[in-house]
């Protein structure tokens, strides 16, 4: 067979491992692994460049990163910073309870802090409380961070897109990329507060299993965060990679005593290194079978340097609702970007880039998908709803990622991943 033919077998092999991943609910990352070991076989391909598709860069920074994570919720630090957000909204402040979640549990994630898995149960339980038959009146602004906050150069998200965008001798600031999704993602954010009714919301009594004892830091917390702020430091000051750091600060913070090591293993969310290790693997397949050109010559044919941003920001967008937007979408459709700029005269490959991360980030809300699933689960335990809610509650969080990807489509088109570079 041609070279077109491998192409599109490679292209078909990743709808494929959408399919079969969400039909059997199994790991994305072990069913992109065995389809990659087996189109690489038929094909004839060395199994040597299917280890070598293994992003070592990305698996280690992740994995420090997650085991500091695992030790701030496991000792408690992430649920007294979740409760103080809540406590802050007493009274009439309850109508800046979005705002402060959108603004803190951002900024957090842009220093990775991972307050959202902390804050969305919570956040679910008070809505339930309220009696607010609409999932999204609170829950939108826990559902929307990764839209507005998925990037840094501190978050894993944005570490990713580094290192995807130095294979192809691109360098990016990520501070850029984060300022155009904040930007974006606000516009949508003000828009909401309204329409969902925010600024309607009246004082309630806070049950104690939400506002809970108010507590102090321990010592044990207060050395957590010693450990976010030391390999913060490292990175900003002394230039430090982020594959060294978290995991060297997470064995200072072990050897203090702050957590147990085993029972830290054991929570390290490992589904996610899997799904990024065996998918960033079928990327790689895909480009040596030629896919990724093939996927170029197609946008190239039908766009500009003005239209690309938003072709290549819907596309992502719609991959998203049905798939990961960190594990498929954005290794996989990252990977065009040079040879787009090459084709397109005159187009930004970070402009690209961000296209691509804001699409992959704009429908995470659907219910189709890891976040999405996850706060529908949290609404059935906190509103135990009939068969009709919970339909209604699935149409509406499907129906607000199409107007995520809408809105960040047209910001594509309007040039805004391009203003702060």
């Amino acid at each position: 067979m041609g070279t077109y033919t491998w192409a599109i077998i490679s292209l078909l092999g990743l709808v494929a491992v959408i399919i079969i991943a969400n039909w059997k609910d199994i790991n994305i990352g072990l069913v992109g692994f065995a389809m990659a070991m087996f189109i690489a076989t038929i094909a004839g391909l060395n199994l040597k460049d299917v280890y070598g598709s293994f992003n070592t860069q990305i698996f280690f920074r992740m994995l420090g990163m997650q085991v500091l994570i695992v030790i701030a919720r496991t000792n408690g630090t992430m649920d007294i910073l979740g409760n103080a957000v809540i406590r802050l909204t007493q009274g009439n402040r309850i109508k800046l309870l979005p705002i402060i979640i959108y603004l803190l549990i951002g900024v957090a994630s842009w220093f990775n802090l991972g307050l959202s898995s902390v804050l969305t149960p919570l956040v679910f339980a008070l809505s339930a409380q309220m009696g607010f038959k609409n999932h999204l009146t609170l829950g939108f602004s826990t559902m929307f961070m990764l839209m507005s906050w998925g990037v840094s150069p501190y978050s894993m998200q944005g570490l990713n897109l580094q290192s995807y965008a130095a294979e192809q001798g691109i360098t990016l600031n990520l501070w850029h990329g984060a300022f155009t999704m904040v930007t974006i993602g606000s516009v949508m954010f003000i828009v909401m507060y309204f329409v969902l009714g925010w600024h309607k919301m009246k004082p309630i009594e806070l049950h104690a299993d939400i506002s809970g004892e108010k507590k102090k830091l321990n010592s044990k917390q207060i050395f957590t965060l010693i450990g976010f702020a030391a390999f913060v430091f490292a990175n900003l000051v002394l230039g430090v990679d982020m594959m060294v750091t978290p995991i060297c600060a997470a064995i200072v913070v072990f050897c203090l005593g702050c957590a147990d090591p085993k029972a830290t293993f054991k929570q390290i969310p490992w589904n996610s290194l899997i799904m990024i290790g065996g998918m960033t693997i079928y990327v790689g397949i895909i480009k040596l079978l030629g896919g990724v050109d093939l996927m170029t010559s197609f946008i190239a044919a039908v766009a500009n340097k003005t239209l690309a941003p938003g072709i290549m920001n819907f596309i992502c967008a719609f991959m998203s609702i049905f798939s990961s937007g960190n594990g498929v979408v954005i290794p996989t459709m990252t990977a065009t970007v040079s040879e787009l700029t090459e084709a397109i005269p005159g187009l930004s490959a970070s402009a690209m880039f961000w296209a691509v991360t804001m699409g992959a980030n704009a429908t995470p809300m659907s219910p189709m998908s890891t976040v999405g699933a996850n706060s529908l689960a949290y609404y059935s335990a906190a509103s135990n709803p009939t068969d009709a809610e919970f339909k209604k509650a699935f149409n509406r969080q499907l129906g607000m990622a199409i107007i995520a990807m809408v809105w960040s489509t047209i910001a594509g088109f309007l040039g805004m991943f391009s203003m702060f570079t």
